[in-house]
């Protein structure tokens, strides 16, 4: 049985060309499928007009993610890299940021640890067609 610290919250938001989800509990095999959800949801509402749109991924009160969770991360990115760009914000010093870094996700994942960071990587302004 599961308490209510086990349970992932999600929170979604919209701001022009930026979604935003914010999980907050673990990322594992019995919360996926709420996270995929979610980011599904979010594309769904996605307008029609061609233009890439970046959805940023804010886990920084996420204290645990598994394998489940990154590969739900790596599933994002191959389904929806012709719609969207995913960014995922990390809290320094946490299991995640460490699985994350050791996984070498920097290096086809926008991974930063502020929106300021991020709007730094190029969140936020028009992404280039890849």
């Amino acid at each position: 049985m599961q308490d209510d610290q086990d349970i992932l919250q999600l929170h979604a938001g919209d701001e022009s060309e930026i979604s935003l989800i914010r999980a907050v509990g673990d990322i594992d095999l019995s919360t996926t499928p709420q996270l995929r959800q979610a980011v599904e949801g979010v594309i769904a509402q996605l307008p029609a007009d061609g233009a890439l749109r970046y959805i940023i991924l804010d886990i920084r009160e996420v204290p645990f993610i598994d394998s489940a969770g990154l590969a739900l991360l790596v599933e994002i990115r191959k389904r929806f890299h012709s719609t969207c760009r995913l960014a995922v914000l990390i809290a320094a010093a946490t299991q995640p940021e460490r699985v994350l870094r050791l996984g070498r996700f920097d290096t086809f994942l926008i991974i930063g640890y502020s929106r300021e960071e991020l709007h730094g990587l190029g969140v936020g302004v028009n992404p280039d067609p890849v």
